[in-house]
């Protein structure tokens, strides 16, 4: 009983900071509302680890990973072009060391684990909750990695537009942008299916979360 109440708690504030974020994007305080991107991030990022059974070791290396990899990634991103494009940030997510909002990793562990929960979850429906082997594994590294892909792909004109990023030199976005996202979120998943205790309780919040994500970057 204590778990749900947790679970519709976290639901609840996760809904009304994106339906007023949504909403107040429409009116004059639009500046202000974008400005809040950096709070809502962790906030939500809290109400996953909120919505966590056990916060265990691997929960910890995995979180860490995402951050460093993800932040890592971003910053030789932006100072050669060669992973994503010619890109550069603005100052929307928040603050920045080297060009790059540290924030912009805790997202790429909000993404990476929010869908590694809903593929596991969907896995989960069909065949249980027992041995998978390796070779499964594999194939759910990949299908969330290209669900992974699929999100920034409705994530890069809303992001753009609230002043997240800018591409260069036209505002076009490459391809390898996309090929980029299937191969470093594929490796942060690798260690997601692979260990043990990451798959052992699903985290349902962050299911609900990265669908409320999903229709938010719709809507924008």
């Amino acid at each position: 009983m204590e778990g749900n109440k947790t679970l519709y708690i976290s639901i609840f504030i996760a809904v009304l900071f994106h339906v007023s974020g949504l909403v107040g994007m429409l009116t004059d305080a639009r500046p202000w509302f974008i400005s809040m991107t950096p709070l809502t991030l962790v906030l939500m990022t809290g109400l996953i680890i909120w919505n966590e059974k056990i916060i265990h070791r691997e929960f910890i290396l995995f979180f860490g990973l995402c951050f460093s990899f993800g932040y890592l990634s971003e910053l030789i991103g932006t100072s050669t072009g060669l992973l994503f494009g010619e890109y550069a940030y603005g100052y929307a997510m928040g603050y920045m060391v080297l060009g790059v909002p540290l924030l912009i990793g805790i997202q790429w562990f909000v993404t990476v684990y929010s869908i590694g929960h809903t593929v596991l979850f969907g896995y989960s429906l069909v065949k249980g909750n027992g041995y998978r082997s390796i070779f499964t594994n594999f194939l759910l590294v990949i299908f969330a990695a290209g669900l992974t892909t699929l999100f920034d792909f409705i994530l890069e004109p809303s992001a753009v537009s609230l002043g997240y990023w800018e591409w260069h030199p036209e505002g076009l976005i490459p391809f390898f942008n996309y090929i980029s996202w299937f191969f470093i979120s594929g490796f942060l998943l690798v260690p997601f299916f692979m260990l043990e205790q990451m798959s052992r309780h699903i985290n349902y919040f962050s299911i609900i979360l990265i669908f409320i994500q999903t229709i938010f970057f719709l809507l924008v």
